[in-house]
């Protein structure tokens, strides 16, 4: 009985060591704006009048945010406290010496959709416990809809 005690309480302890830095780690949204972080990227929003939209983001420098560690779609609840209805991380790839994402969704999702370009480095600096995301909402890259006649 002792010996089987004293196993649980070992392996309870490796898993928590093994697990901490995850467990720990901050994420800070970064307040500047594209200009003060050095980014040049561009953001495409495509309506296909089906209530579908296809969003393209081409990332020519990832400026103060070198080098990204993720491209991610995020749509937030629509309480807007703090939930997601959807996050994934975006394929990129290279095209012309830039990266590429795109993303087909609904319009209503679209709307309310992020791109979050996150990185564990800012300034060429990096703390393992911490990483950083700069937010490009969607609607603003959004024409408004055609009226359905």
């Amino acid at each position: 009985m002792r010996r089987h005690t004293l196993y649980s309480l070992t392996l309870t302890l490796a898993v928590l060591a093994l697990t901490a830095s995850a467990a720990w780690a901050l994420g800070f949204q970064l307040g500047e704006t594209k200009e003060q972080l050095g980014l040049k990227y561009e953001v495409e929003a495509t309506d296909h009048g089906t209530g579908r939209v296809t969003v393209n983001l081409r990332i020519a420098d990832a400026g103060r945010l070198k080098p990204l560690r993720a491209v991610q779609l995020v749509v937030p609840s629509q309480d807007r406290k703090g939930n997601v209805d959807l996050s994934l991380a975006l394929a990129t790839r290279e095209e012309g010496g830039q990266q590429v994402a795109r993303v087909h969704l609904k319009r209503d999702l679209a709307e309310r959709a992020e791109i979050h370009l996150t990185t564990s480095h800012l300034d060429g600096r990096q703390d393992p416990r911490t990483w950083y995301y700069h937010v490009i909402p969607v609607e603003d890259y959004l024409k408004p809809a055609a009226p359905k006649k």
